[in-house]
């Protein structure tokens, strides 16, 4: 190097040169001691150039030194250069990814002429970093941590083959969020994004380690279930999230509450491959949605002619009533003082035999439709009223009665049976109509009104304030009670209009002497605010969850021994 030039071939010279390179280079002995060191050898490894000179690689921690050893030995035995990718912890302490490029020499010395190595490290911890990154994203989505659609169709490819070797069956869950747009328009994207993220979370806690939750667009999110019975898997798994995103959520100061539609298909039982498999169960999805959302429903194949799932429903649920797979679970109607429990709201469960648990807001519209309504309506009243006739004396039963059944001229008659029956005294029997059944209502249904409170029923307004006509329902109907509409009350801790809408509908109702409760009470602080303001009654999942009757009769049991129900 120095033949032609003035530059004297010195190992000062040669020190300089090498402190100039950027990059850290060390020349090592076959006895791996570092015998030539650059500037920028001794910053990485935090050693002044005294100290790193001699040194057997004690800098590093001892299973890296093993590694750069090895390395070593077989740059030495073969000759050959090699090019080797290492984790190495500087001396802050903070690990790197290393290129490091070592090459056999031979160097002039006292005892003659002397193998060495020569080793170049490079730090590509940054772009392996971005590397990894990008692989990360390719996989999964960016907001919510969970895998992509990309990544989806992967792990559904690989989840069939599987299948078929060990011929067990795939439940495939496509969701969709009810009431986000809502939120997102109210609240903006910054909440919407957030909501987002919970929900991911919510919904990852409620599968186990080998099933995949996926976020593939929106306020959409699938999972894959492998490896559990089907289709009783499934729908405990579609039970289990509608649950877990029932509580709302807390997003600053903002209170916001979504719910989930489910469409579940099966692998093989209703597709044959990945596409037809979530076709089917974006279809399930579809006919959720169209019947209110807040449910699932399987993929069921329409017969030809037919509008699936609504002609499925009406002829499921004929089956259904005939075969008891319709039953009554009972919420608690509780004092908003001593929440002493008051009463039990009577709601029709339909478990399906393949399908699970199929929501009101599903089959309730077709038996509307469809004229079922009056069969079942029959049966509610009468079974609500047999279990209501164990029950304590001051403990009454609500049973929801819908504007087919006000019109069809049968609903007292009804109600007068299902009392006789059971001995119930009419005063412990409440109906509650939805505000939206007296929108046009007709002179049949003012005089099925008339013969109910000649019976001596209990009469209230469902979700007052929440539609249209609601002071001038109170006005017309001979009302005993009004239920405020959820909204309010789940607004309550960040709304102002809320707080003065409930308490002016408490002041209606102290005026028009009519009872009032509070529906949809989920947290302890809408409980404590609503007793301030005197609510004599409330209902929601703090005060209780709809039970069956076993454990309606438990809770009787033990208020009768003197303890808390509550």
């Amino acid at each position: 190097m120095f033949s032609n030039s003035s530059i004297r071939a010195t190992v000062d010279n040669l020190q300089t040169v090498l402190n100039a390179m950027p990059l850290p280079v060390i020349i090592k002995d076959r006895s791996h001691r570092i015998v030539v060191a650059n500037d920028a050898a001794c910053t990485f490894f935090g050693q002044p150039l005294e100290a790193l000179l001699g040194s057997l690689d004690e800098q590093l921690p001892e299973e890296q030194r093993a590694v750069f050893w090895k390395v070593d030995n077989r740059v030495f035995a073969t000759g050959e250069p090699n090019e080797n990718e290492e984790v190495v912890t500087d001396a802050k302490g903070d690990v790197h990814v290393i290129v490091t490029r070592k090459r056999l020499i031979e160097l002039d010395t006292k005892d003659g002429r002397e193998p060495f190595i020569l080793a170049i490290l490079s730090d590509v911890t940054s772009i392996r970093e971005a590397e990894a990154r990008a692989a990360y994203l390719a996989e999964h989505d960016p907001l919510t941590g969970l895998s992509n659609r990309n990544r989806l169709t992967e792990k559904l490819s690989e989840a069939i083959l599987g299948s078929g070797r060990s011929q067990t069956k795939i439940g495939f869950l496509l969701m969709d969020l009810d009431g986000f747009k809502q939120v997102n328009d109210r609240y903006g994207h910054v909440a919407g994004d957030e909501l987002l993220r919970v929900i991911a979370r919510r919904l990852s806690g409620q599968v186990r380690s080998g099933d995949m939750v996926s976020r593939i667009g929106g306020d959409e999110f699938c999972i894959i279930q492998a490896g559990v019975e089907q289709p009783s898997g499934a729908f405990a798994l579609a039970q289990r999230l509608i649950r877990a995103l029932e509580e709302p959520v807390i997003i600053g100061q903002t209170r916001a509450s979504v719910s989930v539609s489910i469409g579940i298909a099966l692998f093989p039982d209703d597709a044959s491959g990945a596409d037809e498999l979530y076709n089917n169960a974006d279809m399930a999805l579809y006919a959720v949605k169209r019947s209110g959302g807040s449910s699932y429903l399987r993929f069921d194949h329409p017969p030809g002619g037919h509008d699936w799932p609504e002609w499925d429903v009406e002829k499921e649920l004929r089956a259904a009533i005939t075969h008891g797979d319709v039953s009554l679970a009972y919420q608690p109607l509780c004092g908003g003082m001593d929440s002493v429990i008051a009463g039990y709201e009577a709601l029709a469960r339909w478990t399906h035999p393949e399908r699970g648990e199929i929501s009101p807001d599903v089959f309730i519209p077709v038996a509307e439709r469809t004229g079922i309504i009056r069969r079942l309506g029959a049966w509610i009243l009468e079974t609500a009223c047999r279990d209501a006739a164990t029950w304590p004396d001051n403990v009454r039963v609500s049973v929801n009665v819908s504007s087919a059944q006000l019109e069809d001229g049968q609903l007292a008659e009804a109600v007068r049976h299902a009392l006789q029956a059971s001995g119930l005294a009419p005063r412990r029997l409440e109906l509650e109509i939805k505000e939206s059944a007296l929108i046009g209502a007709t002179e049949m249904v003012t005089q099925t009104f008339s013969e109910l409170k000649e019976i001596g029923v209990l009469l209230a307004l469902d979700d007052f304030g929440g539609g249209t006509s609601s002071i001038s329902s109170i006005q017309r109907m001979p009302f005993d009670r009004i239920k405020i509409d959820r909204s309010f009350v789940s607004n309550l801790d960040s709304d102002a209009r809320s707080v003065a809408i409930i308490r002016a509908i408490l002041a209606i109702g102290k005026e028009l002497n009519l009872s009032v409760t509070a529906e949809g009470v989920e947290h302890e602080s809408q409980r404590v605010a609503l007793r301030h303001m005197g609510c004599p009654e409330l209902q929601g999942f703090l005060l209780g969850r709809p039970e069956p009757l076993s454990s309606v009769n438990e809770r009787a049991e033990q208020a009768s021994r003197g303890k808390e129900a509550i």
